[in-house]
């Protein structure tokens, strides 16, 4: 077949850069750049010759394509059967792993009523606790058992805990930890008990290549401890996630999950694991939202696109009036929902690995922020900043 793009020459970046000077008539091609924080300065236009085309290699490793999960919070109260209504719902309606936020602690009883009606193999069930004395040991146990009287074992079983020991506690119950991983290996392969909860990090685009530096130090802390009560590498980061904060910089927000995935690859590598990726959560940013629920249904779309483009593996969509301190309505969580079906259904984003590889712009801004985050990891892991 012949290659029609050989009819044209090749044009090299000084050409581009002479015809956009053209354009603006004497007005300074410098004006069109902005910077992101004090490193990193961002052209207004980029050229194969600025890319690196190695970048995204360690993005595509292990990936059939872009899938990820349809998450919903669902709030959990005193009233657990208002909590099972509201999940059954969101179920119904495509969600595929709810994120129960529970505000009181469970008992057997409470935990059975809650997941009434769930059948268990066909979900991600994820918990965090919201009140001052956790227990994940216990909810764990409690979880475990309500699997095991439903029947359902080993790979079958899709669950994870927001446990973060460094985070939520102020002597981090490591070896607890370790104890979960280690069940989790022999027994529950699907299952994540431990959450590197980065979205404390995030304040702002000006701040990516901290808030990723911050995660990566956290990351490798928890790398660190595990490994040294004799859990391998890989063990690890199978029953490991990331709760990440998506805002409102489309490009950024994008750049921001594909560094953090060549950066977590080299972090693993240190290890001896390759070909392995992180398990990305992300969360949308409080602060994303303001008082207009029809402003915030708009912008969720493309906070909403920037995450699924950057790989991530599953994704809650804020309903609309959260910002408002309202309760969520029917309609509120349906329309976050179907936000992810459009993305799926419609705009075909779960078919393409890494569909933001190709692009000079997202493809440069990666790499620089990657950079910059590596230098700056490197820093905070000499420092031991989380130990």
């Amino acid at each position: 077949m012949k290659n029609l793009l050989e009819e044209f020459p090749a044009v090299d970046k000084a050409t581009w850069v002479a015809k956009v000077e053209k354009d603006l008539k004497g007005k300074p091609l410098e004006d069109l750049f902005w910077h992101l924080g004090e490193d990193i300065t961002v052209a207004p236009f980029y050229h194969p010759e600025d890319i690196d085309h190695q970048t995204t290699a360690p993005l595509l490793a292990g990936r059939r394509g872009n899938d990820w999960e349809i998450g919903e919070y669902i709030n959990v109260y005193k009233d657990v059967k208002q909590a099972n209504t509201a999940l059954l719902e969101g179920l119904k309606g495509g969600v595929q792993a709810p994120l129960f936020r529970l505000f009181q602690p469970l008992d057997s009883p409470r935990l059975h009523q809650l997941l009434d009606g769930v059948a268990p193999e066909m979900v991600t069930l994820n918990f965090s606790e919201h009140y001052s004395e956790k227990q994940p040991a216990r909810l764990m146990e409690l979880l475990l058992d309500w699997y095991l009287q439903k029947g359902v074992t080993g790979e079958r079983a899709n669950f994870t805990i927001d446990f973060d020991p460094i985070l939520d506690f102020t002597e981090p119950p490591i070896d607890t930890l370790a104890a979960f991983i280690q069940s989790c290996t022999t027994q529950w392969p699907n299952a994540r008990p431990l959450q590197v909860n980065a979205k404390t990090f995030h304040s702002g685009p000006e701040q990516v290549v901290d808030e990723l530096a911050l995660t990566m130090a956290k990351g490798a802390e928890y790398l660190a401890r595990l490994t040294e009560t004799g859990l391998d590498a890989a063990a690890i980061n199978q029953h490991l996630q990331f709760g990440i904060a998506v805002s409102k910089s489309y490009f950024v927000e994008i750049a921001k999950f594909r560094a953090l995935r060549l950066l977590w690859s080299n972090i693993l590598k240190g290890y001896g694991v390759k070909g392995k990726q992180p398990f990305v959560v992300a969360h949308f940013a409080q602060e994303s939202q303001d008082e207009n629920p029809n402003s915030n249904m708009i912008r969720a779309s493309t906070q909403a696109m920037s995450a699924v483009i950057g790989g991530v593996d599953r994704l809650y969509v804020l309903p609309s009036n959260r910002a408002k301190k309202e309760p969520d309505t029917p309609f509120s969580r349906r329309v976050a929902r179907n936000l992810q079906h459009l993305l799926k259904m419609e705009s075909h984003l779960d078919r393409v690995i890494d569909p933001g590889a190709g692009s000079y712009y997202i493809e440069k801004l990666t790499r620089e922020i990657a950079d910059q985050a590596w230098a700056k990891f490197q820093k905070l892991d000499q420092e031991r900043a989380f130990n």
